[in-house]
């Protein structure tokens, strides 16, 4: 099997789609066809199952993703070093909100002044998003809001966040000296999207004390939920660095809640199969 045969699935695998891969490396469609069969045939496994016209990947087949994409990368990083050494070099991290908001900023320009050619680009999503961009090795890192545990994934712990129940002024409760979780599941709750940390250990939290938040609002935003909460009589949970601002200036109130804050951590998280370059573990050592 050769690298045009690897980069010829990575393709399909991708897109989903012959058509698609085809005219992506531009080639005809029965040399992309034909070299997804040769693999099939020379490891003896189905790749892809061939439904109504549409293709699905098979157990096998994201496995041998996750073998290839690292492959390839492994000799593309090789050929750039070995025949353009001056060439700069680049990294694909993923951040949730919070950490790209005020953590990736600073890292990234401190960095940039031991690398100024190496390009560094950053996708902002939900931690659960990054999670698997990485086990796809579709990015080089990824920076998370919580625990993650997976056979594949190198995880690092650099940094404890506080995460706390908040309203604004105007709020029927601001002024309560104690609250219970029961308490504040009275009010509509403003929250981040299904898939984001904060939501997850949210959620877990009440469920494990037998309660449920009344949620009329979803938001990718953390921003749009603190200037929902001013405004409006709802409730949200927000980390502890993302509302330092409106807390002093009194424009949210912290809610005092048992417990008033939940203690989650930062996580960095890589493939352990992922090749480190010094530039990538420079980067890693940063935070």
């Amino acid at each position: 099997m050769t690298l045009r045969h690897l980069r010829i699935f990575l393709a399909v695998y991708q897109e989903m789609s012959i058509t698609k891969a085809s005219k992506k490396l531009h080639l005809a469609q029965p040399s992309v066809s034909l070299a997804i069969k040769e693999l099939e045939e020379f490891y003896h496994i189905r790749l892809f199952d061939r439904i109504n016209r549409r293709i699905f990947v098979t157990e096998k087949g994201e496995g041998f993703y996750d073998y290839a994409s690292h492959i390839i990368d492994l000799f593309d990083e090789m050929e750039n070093s070995m025949i353009s050494p001056d060439m700069p070099l680049k990294i694909s991290i993923g951040s949730s909100i919070t950490i790209g908001s005020y953590i990736v900023p600073q890292t990234i320009a401190e960095f940039h002044k031991k690398y100024p050619a190496c390009e560094v680009k950053v996708k902002i999503q939900n931690s659960q998003n990054i999670v698997q961009a990485v086990l796809k090795n579709e990015l080089d890192l990824g920076l998370v809001e919580d625990k993650v545990q997976h056979e594949q994934l190198k995880a690092v712990p650099f940094m404890q966040d506080e995460l706390y129940f908040v309203c604004g002024r105007h709020h029927p409760l601001a002024e309560e000296d104690s609250l219970t979780l029961e308490d504040i599941c009275g009010y509509p709750f403003f929250m981040r999207e299904p898939g984001s940390a904060s939501r997850e250990i949210t959620d877990g939290l009440l469920k494990a004390h037998q309660q449920k938040a009344d949620i009329q609002w979803e938001s990718v935003s953390n921003q749009s939920l603190i200037r929902a909460v001013e405004v409006n009589p709802g409730i949200t949970v927000l980390s502890g660095k993302l509302i330092e601002e409106e807390v002093k200036l009194g424009s949210v109130v912290i809610l005092p809640v048992h417990p008033e804050a939940f203690i989650r951590n930062f996580t960095l998280i890589y493939h352990k199969k992922k090749f480190m370059t010094q530039a990538l573990e420079a980067l890693v050592a940063l935070f």
